[in-house]
């Protein structure tokens, strides 16, 4: 890039302290790389807000697993047992310690006192400057106003759906999803005339466009995600005309045109002749890639408009995707199967979806508060958003409960037998010291893989089945803009943008509680919010993650901004968007480790619906069995990346234990 390109995007600005470097991080973090990938290894940045204080939802630059927070883990994965010699014994003795403070070892927390009593003693490490794990709190400051967005964790989806443990904390921490129409305002963006769009790149589609939605189209509420101009195609999907007009305005081939609207509006039977039973067996063993390039054999245009249809939402594109769930994601072609409406997409009441600002941050605040009450005032949800933590009080010695950050733990072990032992020694490491404590019990709420070399006595089949568990890796990214008029003129408020570096951008969603207001008015300050999943499509699903983990760990910030930054430009630019001027602040929240599923090592496929895999095979239940006073939860033990599972299976390993 040309120092003129450099300065018209704005990389020169001093929104962040790019030139802060943690050499430390950078020589653990670049160690632990493929060689191939050391070379390209860029600094560890680690900016914050110019005169913030050491507040941790005010960080920006790079955020989620951020420099400083997987090296240490990283080394007990490698085998590197020096991390915890000379430990140093603390003589504390707790009832229970929780390895992880994301929202599955909170509820653990919180559980095992509501069992136990008030009066129980737990400590909570974690190995992040802050708690919540994938549930994320981005804050800024500017102009005198706060605004808040989430950095992983989205929202609290289908309540109605939660199981009883679940459905019950929700309403002991003071959230009332019933009040889910009240705090998310679903026609402000409407009222504007706002809608979503598609942005085609010249690299991939030949030209750069942005295509918006029609007007005139009644929005749907199951068209309101961020990639709501994909579900708005679906909603009308029994109006051919409309379908039509729309694709007549993107520069797609005039073959690839026509192929997306029979897709859409004229179902057709891709395996004439076969029985049900049959369709059913090869749609299930087969990508939707496959179903769209090998059975209905359409242009490469095509392929290219829905591989990352719903990536930021499930993690993974259509060539991981099973050909027989694909209607599930709002994906076309299979209406005409005959598979009958039990395989077609059901939809979902997003109504329903309880949205607080910081996605469900909130819910991790919530837990924290209602743990170590003196962390921060108030009640219930309506003044979680607003309410400033205190982080002094988190591990304080006078409190039954302590969170202790920035402490990974590095081994886990019974004091004796583990079928007879009636303690667990936890060695942790903060600071570079190595320090053990002792609980009477332990709740390992970490991820899965790491299991295995942080708790050596687990025996070696579970070891195996904890070793499955794989996450697709994510990028959740937050930009402050000093307005957001650009979107206003062009009538935007989502962008889905198939072929670029962020798969979508959106604006925050229009969520105000208790003192929290959303902007409201274009010439306010906004957040827009932008999604990268980092897969390779010419590996196997299976490798995939591996890949799209060690090119986040080694992608600098400076790469990250200036692709949002020039992503931005590009597709707000006919609005009067100026990446140089408009950007105040970029936070990147990048988690190597992400999405939870019920991966299948022997597949190229991920299959999402856990339900249909055959009991002896599912793997994560066979790796969150209890080991004497150690017990395994977290989303990885459910193989699914949704809050509730998490509290559920926070709930199944505290029941265990008492």
């Amino acid at each position: 890039m040309s120092s003129s390109q450099h300065r018209d995007l704005g990389m020169n600005r001093p929104i962040t302290r790019r030139d802060f470097l943690n050499g430390a991080s950078l020589a653990v973090a670049g160690s632990l790389l493929p060689p191939g990938l050391i070379a390209s290894a860029a600094p560890a940045e680690y900016a914050i807000n110019e005169g913030a204080s050491p507040y941790p939802p005010l960080l920006t630059g790079m955020r989620g697993s951020h420099p400083g927070s997987f090296e240490v883990a990283h080394q007990v994965r490698d085998g590197e047992q020096g991390v915890f010699r000379n430990v140093e014994d603390t003589h504390e003795s707790y009832d229970l310690v929780v390895v992880g403070a994301g929202i599955s070892g909170l509820a653990a927390a919180y559980f095992f006192r509501k069992q136990a009593g008030p009066e129980a003693k737990i400590l909570i490490l974690d190995n992040h400057d802050d708690f919540g794990g994938h549930a994320k709190r981005n804050e800024f400051q500017y102009e005198g106003r706060t605004l808040v967005d989430l950095g992983g964790k989205e929202f609290i989806e289908s309540p109605s759906t939660y199981p009883p443990e679940a459905a019950a904390l929700l309403k002991e921490l003071g959230i009332d999803v019933s009040l889910s129409e009240k705090v998310f305002d679903r026609d402000l963006y409407r009222s504007l005339d706002l809608r979503g769009g598609i942005f085609f790149d010249k690299e991939t589609f030949g030209t750069d466009r942005l295509v918006t939605g029609d007007r005139r189209v009644p929005e749907s509420d199951r068209a309101y995600g961020y990639q709501n101009l994909p579900g708005e195609l679906a909603t009308l999907a029994g109006d051919r005309d409309q379908v039509r007009a729309y694709m007549q305005r993107t520069p797609l081939n005039e073959r690839a045109k026509q192929e997306i609207v029979k897709l859409f509006c004229e179902p057709a039977d891709y395996l004439p002749g076969k029985a049900l039973s049959e369709k059913i067996q090869t749609l299930s063993n087969v990508s939707y890639l496959y179903f769209l390039t090998d059975l209905v054999k359409v242009h490469p245009d095509v392929v290219q408009f829905f591989r990352t249809w719903q990536t930021s939402y499930q993690g993974i594109a259509i060539d991981s995707t099973i050909a027989l769930h694909a209607e599930y994601s709002g994906l076309p072609g299979l209406r005409g199967m005959g598979l009958g409406s039990r395989f077609e997409y059901q939809g979902r009441a997003y109504r329903e979806d309880f949205h607080f600002p910081d996605g469900n941050a909130s819910l991790a605040r919530l837990l924290v508060r209602a743990l170590v009450p003196r962390v921060a005032p108030g009640k219930d949800m309506n003044d979680i958003v607003t309410a400033r933590f205190d982080y002094s009080h988190l591990d304080e010695a006078s409190s039954r409960v302590r969170i202790r950050l920035s402490s990974t733990a590095v081994n886990v072990r019974h004091i004796g037998d583990p079928a007879s032992s009636n303690d667990v020694a936890i060695t942790y490491v903060n600071s570079g010291q190595a320090r053990r404590v002792r609980a009477r019990s332990c709740v390992l709420a970490c991820y899965n893989a790491i299991i295995p070399q942080l708790c050596p006595e687990i025996p070696r089949p579970q070891k195996d089945a904890l070793s499955n568990a794989i996450r697709t890796p994510l990028v959740s990214t937050s930009v402050l803009i000093r307005n957001w008029r650009s979107f206003h003129t062009l009538g935007l408020k989502s962008a889905y943008c198939p072929g670029m570096y962020h798969c979508g951008l959106r604006l925050t969603y229009p969520v105000s509680i208790g003192n929290y207001r959303c902007p409201r008015s274009p010439d306010e300050p906004m957040l827009v919010h932008l999604y990268r999943i980092p897969i390779d499509q010419s590996l196997p699903a299976y490798e995939q993650a591996s890949a799209g983990k060690y090119e986040l760990l080694s992608t600098s910030f400076e790469t990250f901004e200036r692709e949002i930054r020039s992503q931005l430009g590009r597709v707000l630019s006919a609005g009067g968007f100026d990446p140089a001027r408009d950007i105040e602040a970029i936070t990147v929240n990048r988690w190597p480790h992400g999405y939870a599923s019920p991966h299948d090592p022997d597949s190229t496929l991920h299959s999402w619906n856990r339900d249909s895999w055959p009991e002896d095979e599912r793997h994560w239940v066979k790796g969150r069995t209890r080991l004497g006073r150690i017990a395994i939860a977290n989303s990885d033990a459910a193989a699914s990346a949704m809050s509730e599972s998490a509290i559920a299976q926070a709930h199944r390993a505290v029941g265990e234990l008492m």
